[in-house]
């Protein structure tokens, strides 16, 4: 037997041991965002998740509407995509802080204390020079969070999405951004809005900036 037929056969040995653990070492993922809604798909690390292709109209954009956080692998804002999940991989890294002290968690929960704007010791003190408050619900109610002015977050972990009015006190404004990182769509928002509902993306004709909001800048 020749040197070349030695080779090809080795090589193809090689192959059939090596194809197995190929398969056995990635699988494939279809993650759809099917309500237009964050939609999560598995508790993968990020450096295990591939993006393989899209199968929606609408575009799936890392970090604006698909990505991986603590809680894993997900899709938004109607992003359907087929994703390639390969074994190992680092753990995700920890969620940052969230934007202020809150004994209550993540959210601060209202209190029969609580005054507007804010002022002295309140969650923390220096309030003086303005700032901004975000709230779960329309009209200034439900689970909130207040930011100082100069106050910046380019991740809100778990406010991600998740805010519906916004109100301003001191000549305070805020930049709001559609992706994390102070990424995609973004508009300015002086004073106050009850429901962001009627806050229209000034460069998305038809969205409003309900639940839309990934990252923030109080100036």
């Amino acid at each position: 037997m020749n040197y070349k037929a030695c080779r090809r056969i080795f090589g193809a040995l090689a192959f059939l041991l090596f194809f197995p653990s190929l398969l056995a070492a990635q699988n494939s993922v279809k993650c759809e965002s099917n309500d237009g809604r964050r939609q999560y798909c598995g508790s993968y690390n990020y450096d295990q998740v591939r993006f393989d292709r899209q199968i929606s109209n609408s575009p799936c954009v890392q970090g604006r509407t698909w990505g991986v956080d603590g809680r894993g692998l997900w899709v938004d804002q109607g992003c359907r995509a087929y994703f390639v999940i390969v074994s190992g991989g680092r753990p995700v890294p920890p969620p940052p802080p969230p934007p202020g002290p809150g004994p209550e968690g993540p959210w601060w929960q209202p209190g029969p204390d609580d005054t507007w704007p804010p002022r002295g010791n309140w969650r923390g003190g220096n309030w003086g020079s303005g700032g901004a408050c975000f709230y779960q619900n329309p009209g200034f109610s439900g689970p909130y969070f207040c930011m100082r002015r100069g106050d910046s977050r380019e991740y809100l972990a778990e406010y991600g999405n998740s805010i519906s009015s916004i109100r301003t006190f001191g000549g305070a404004h805020v930049t709001v951004y559609e992706g994390r990182g102070y990424t995609g769509s973004k508009d300015r928002i002086n004073g106050t809005v009850p429901n962001l509902k009627q806050f229209p993306v000034s460069q998305r004709p038809g969205k409003t900036w309900n639940n839309r909001i990934s990252s923030l800048r109080v100036r």
